[in-house]
């Protein structure tokens, strides 16, 4: 029968490695990872869905321009991850490398990011623009943002381009303008336009009279046209007769 003694002796035992078990598990995990979560979860709480990502590496310091789509102002963002959703977060969209990035305060009051995982993301928003993913011409989900979504939808995908420039000797690096390409996703397949002739073209015969005349009467320009323009369109078209959505 054990004694007295060594029962407490093991009892003692078994309340240290239950505290420093925690200890044990952060040194056998990636160092890296556990700064990044600590310093997230000192902003957000501990929750594993909106923090899971890898550290997102800045490294166009000396670039002209940014690969970010930029809005004006500096509004805060909504973001759905696995259907959970979240508000007033700071995220931003690296359209040069189709990124989406989470910005955080860590706890020494700088400012770190993650790139979230793409696969766990079902949309966001930069600002008031909303960003869901669809298939583009090749089949390939990106995130595009959303102009109209119905039985017949209308998105823009967006990038940008580095490009390298010689002046006095140095290779200097800048970021292009947003580059648009505009969408039309009806029936399961996708078809891009750039002006009022490639936009009539998306739509089968038998509507391509009703949305001529709309965009007559409207004297929409459809290569310059605002996105209340398109949207509206957009619901036009989706209210004829045999499209209703």
């Amino acid at each position: 029968m054990m004694s007295m003694h060594k029962h407490k002796i093991l009892c003692y035992l078994a309340l240290l490695l239950l505290q420093f078990s925690p200890l044990v598990a952060q040194m056998t995990s990636p160092a890296p990872y556990v700064g990044i979560r600590k310093d997230a979860e000192a902003s957000y709480g501990p929750d594993p869905d909106l923090l899971n990502g890898k550290k997102y590496n800045f490294i166009y310091h000396s670039a002209k321009g940014s690969p970010f789509f930029e809005v004006h102002g500096n509004a805060l963002s909504s973001i759905r991850i696995k259907g959970k959703a979240y508000k007033e977060e700071r995220v931003k969209f690296d359209i040069y490398n189709q990124l989406v990035v989470l910005d955080f305060t860590d706890l020494s009051g700088a400012t770190s990011s993650i790139v979230l995982r793409d696969d766990w993301v079902d949309e966001f928003s930069i600002g008031h623009i909303p960003f869901k993913k669809f298939p583009d011409k090749n089949g390939t989900l990106r995130f595009g943002q959303v102009l109209h979504e119905g039985r017949i939808t209308c998105v823009y995908f967006w990038k940008k381009t580095y490009v390298p420039e010689m002046k006095e000797g140095e290779m200097l690096y800048s970021f292009s303008n947003p580059i648009r390409e505009a969408v039309i996703i009806r029936e399961g397949e996708t078809w891009n336009y750039k002006n009022n002739k490639s936009f009539l073209n998306c739509f089968p015969k038998e509507l391509r009279g009703p949305v001529k005349s709309q965009i007559k009467s409207q004297r929409i320009r459809i290569r310059k046209a605002s996105d209340l323009e398109i949207q509206g369109l957009m619901k036009y078209i989706n209210q004829i007769p045999g499209y209703e959505e």
